[in-house]
């Protein structure tokens, strides 16, 4: 990198607008190592982070420079022209010390000499500069123009921290803003300047200096990365897009992170060249171990090399970002509509085909839209990942769809499922095989992996066990979506051979199921749901009250097999009695859910065990404080493996 230099210089120079020229003193005189022009402006460029800073490290730096003149460390500039630098490192506390200075402006122009600072400019927000002169007028940050310049949702960050300089009592107080001013002038910094035409030279020089500080977190490092090796608009224009899709995620709750986002895309389609199978790379996006390509000339990659330089490919880049917005895309419009809709249907360009000679009806479309939502809107992330699978595979590659290749969403379903149910975030390898392999045997892995859950040894009281405790952390409605989707399977999937389908003929009824709250409302059966955690148990014909153990109703009530499928009216009917009576109120005629009647017919042996245990008004409390501390865990256990076991029996036997 050429013409290279550092100077630690007063930071009043540095930050004013006039022109400034920073000498170092020699015996006989002062040499000029650095000239700067009047009027030069500061930008932050677009591979830069975000304003990270918050109120404590304003406040911070605000105190440090009012007890004393402070020496403020590193600021790296890349300079362009004779008025143009980019800010490598050191942009939040540029950024804060210019919006100090326009605050004291602000305040004391008349009474204080406030020396005015260079225009900044962020290029991720062109009306920065715009607005941070106009002293952030709240109603200027609605305005269209505006909101279409703040790529990355800054302005409210900002504007935040600008009124809490405001604020600040050392801002407030015109004695100790004249005292700051001085000290401001005292401090100094250590400039580190390089001469350069070339953007890629300042990313270099960034990514470097962070690198070896570790100052950088992994999404800021990847988009280093992806614009050193891409100076094109079009790739920020992507990463703008996907960083807003990644935030109306998260807005619509569904659980997904940005960098998940990423490296589940990888999984999905980088294998799909043979020439980097074998190839492993961690949460950070860098090199586990030594790597060499599969091809006629290999390529050697040392341990801890990030992975866009190990591609090196600003198209694959380009286009891969483009697929993963389009998928994003998609996924938003499943969970922000309640059911399918027109621009989801978009998607399934088969249903537009005039040689088709299946069909995919309206039914069908809005199993799948529910099914894919279900996945999406439970907490567990990797599954998603199937999701993406799917639609990269099949949804976005418009020419290969037919009724077989969009109703390969079943088995992603199952296997979501059943990967829910059974494993834990450490359990990455039971998904990755199917994300890795490519388009045309993917399909035959994530079967491979279905049938993987009929052995014995995956049900296992390890597993059923880590059910309840993960029930003590995790949202109801998650367990709810989980129990639904387990009776999902039981009532209408079957395996036949290579392919996971909906059993004959229940299209229509699977479609109820899963639509309809009122035929098949959710009743906590065996732990009851109430404020109180109290139950109430009919002895003797006299109603009586038992309050739950703390620690036991929490691990039980929203536990994956506290859950059944009723009718409206008999769920109001049950109210929260305990399980004994509730199974006298059941009126097998009135019950239409398979899995349900399948878990009443299991649970016998638990109720008749609970119903056994009061046997007079005065000792009951004592006795099922003792059983549930001491004898339900290990019932428990035994009826959850007995239902797990009559859903995988089923699935395999229709």
């Amino acid at each position: 990198m050429s013409d290279l230099l550092g100077i630690i210089a007063p930071l009043k120079k540095f930050l004013s607008k006039t022109e400034e020229k920073i000498c170092v003193p020699l015996s006989s005189n002062d040499k000029e190592i650095l000239s700067l022009s009047a009027d030069r402006i500061y930008t932050i460029p677009d591979f830069q982070r975000e304003i990270r800073w918050g109120n404590d490290n304003v406040a911070q730096l605000i105190d440090d420079i009012d007890s004393g003149p402070k020496y403020l460390g590193n600021v790296i500039l890349t300079q362009h022209s004779d008025n143009l630098f980019s800010i490598i490192d050191g942009q939040q506390r540029i950024t804060i010390l210019t919006m100090i200075l326009l605050c004291i402006k602000k305040y004391y122009d008349e009474q204080i000499d406030v020396f005015s600072p260079c225009k900044l400019e962020v290029e991720s927000f062109f009306e920065f500069s715009n607005i941070l002169l106009n002293n952030f007028p709240q109603d200027l940050l609605e305005e269209k123009t505006v909101i279409q310049s703040d790529k990355l949702h800054q302005r409210y960050k900002y504007y935040h921290l600008y009124q809490y300089i405001l604020t600040h009592p050392v801002i407030t107080d015109q004695i100790r803003a004249e005292k700051f001013l001085e000290n401001l002038g005292k401090s100094t910094i250590n400039i580190i300047l390089n001469k350069s035409t070339d953007i890629g030279d300042g990313i270099r020089y960034f990514i470097d200096v962070n690198l070896k500080g570790k100052q950088l977190d992994t999404e800021d490092i990847f988009k280093s990365y992806l614009f050193k090796y891409d100076s094109g608009q079009e790739i920020r224009d992507e990463w703008y897009r996907f960083k807003e899709n990644a935030t109306q995620a998260d807005i619509h709750k569904m659980n997904y992170p940005l960098l998940k986002f990423l490296e589940h895309y990888f999984y999905c389609d980088l294998y799909k060249n043979p020439k980097y199978r074998g190839l492993e790379f961690g949460e950070d996006f860098l090199v586990k171990k030594e790597f060499k390509t599969r091809e006629e000339n290999p390529k050697t990659f040392r341990e801890g090399i990030h992975i866009i330089e190990l591609i090196r490919n600003k198209s694959y880049m380009l286009r891969s970002l483009r697929n993963l917005n389009s998928a994003i895309e998609f996924m938003i419009e499943i969970v922000e509509s309640r059911s399918s809709t027109q621009r989801f249907e978009t998607y399934f360009y088969y249903l537009n085909r005039k040689d088709k000679k299946e069909k995919l009806d309206q039914v069908e479309i809005k199993i799948i839209h529910n099914i894919m939502g279900k996945v999406l809107k439970d907490s567990k992330t990797l599954p998603k990942a199937l999701i993406m699978k799917y639609i990269l595979s099949t949804l976005l590659n418009k020419e290969l769809q037919s009724q077989a290749t969009l109703q390969k969403i079943y088995g992603v379903y199952v296997l979501a499922v059943l990967f829910t149910v059974f494993e834990n975030k450490k359990s990455k390898d039971v998904l990755l095989s199917v994300l890795k392999a490519d388009d045309e045997t993917w399909y035959s892995e994530l079967i491979n992996q279905i049938k993987s859950y009929f052995l014995p040894e995956k049900i296992t009281d390890t597993r059923l066990l880590a059910q309840y405790k993960l029930a003590m952390n995790e949202a109801e409605d998650d367990y709810r979506f989980r129990c639904k989707s387990l009776a999902t399977l039981y009532n209408f999937f079957k395996i036949s051979g290579d392919k996971v389908s909906i059993v004959n003929g229940k299209a229509k009824k699977l479609y109820d199921f899963i639509e309809s709250d009122d035929s098949f409302t959710v009743e906590h059966f065996i732990v009851s749901d109430t404020d109180s955690k109290k139950t109430k148990l009919v002895l003797n014909g006299k109603e009586l009250e038992y309050e739950y153990e703390q620690k036991f109703y929490k691990k039980y009530v929203n536990g994956l097999f506290n859950f059944i499928f009723i009718s409206r009216e008999l769920n109001s009917k049950l109210k929260n009695y305990w399980l004994p009576y509730k199974m006298s109120q059941i009126n097998w005629d009135e019950l239409t859910c398979d899995y349900s009647r399948m878990y009443l017919e299991k649970i016998r042996e638990l109720c008749s065990n609970m119903e056994n245990i009061p046997q007079d008004e005065t000792q009951y409390k004592d006795k099922l404080d003792l059983y549930f501390s001491r004898d339900f865990k290990d019932q428990y256990v035994e009826f959850a493996r007995i239902i797990l076991k009559e859903v995988i029996e089923k699935i395999k036997a229709v």
